[in-house]
């Protein structure tokens, strides 16, 4: 059954299927449930496209992130090169995104080095600092690296919903249910790139639209 399983998630077609699948169940999610979002008073200037950034999500909040990236810009979502990385980046796709591939435990160099290239053309760049494989919630040096390498400041975002369920993952991935209320919170631009700063933000803001999704 395992095998079967394998060889299914590397068939093309399949992967096609899926993804299609994944991208309008995000955007159901979206269009079926309420949104309230907040976004710290130095951050809007990004998260309205007018400067780029680098947008911060950890790996089990990944799913509604493409609801939340600035407009008219574009965005490069720098995504692991494992089969999992391939779906999810696939995915954004259909949302317009383009994708880095590479992470903390493969292909980083060449990954670190897009990145940085994307952040100089006045693109953004979307990471998820504990992937692809964690510890969860906690910050890899990379995506500071390439915050201070750049001269770009790192905006933390997290969401959460008052439908959903986490998945039994490593990083307790959440997936929003529709006919829900969608939290989103982006917090205050991190430009000195500092991981401890970054990480003490994430778990942060995280922990606060958590607390509102139960509320």
């Amino acid at each position: 059954m395992k095998k079967l399983s394998k060889r299914l998630f590397k068939s093309k077609s399949f992967q096609i299927i899926l993804c299609w699948l994944i991208a309008n169940y995000i955007r159901l999610v979206y269009y079926t449930s309420k949104k309230i979002i907040d976004i710290d008073e130095k951050s809007k200037i990004y998260i309205e496209g007018k400067k780029p950034a680098i947008l911060a999500f950890w790996h089990g909040r990944l799913l509604m992130m493409p609801t939340i990236c600035p407009p008219n810009r574009k965005i490069n979502v720098m995504i692991s090169s494992h089969s999992d990385g391939a779906i999810i980046s696939q995915a954004m796709t259909h949302f317009g995104f383009t994708t880095i591939s590479g992470s903390s435990t493969r292909g980083g160099i060449s990954a670190t080095r897009n990145s940085i290239k994307s952040l100089n053309l006045n693109e953004f760049v979307a990471i998820t600092p504990d992937g692809p494989r964690g510890p969860a919630m906690k910050v890899q040096k990379g995506t500071t690296m390439i915050a201070r390498v750049a001269n770009m400041p790192i905006l933390p975002v997290s969401y959460s919903s008052t439908k959903r369920k986490n998945m039994r993952s490593w990083d307790k991935f959440l997936v929003a249910l529709p006919f829900g209320t969608l939290f989103y919170k982006i917090g205050a631009p991190i430009v000195n790139g500092d991981v401890t700063e970054l990480e003490n933000q994430m778990i942060k803001i995280t922990e606060e639209v958590d607390r509102l999704a139960v509320s």
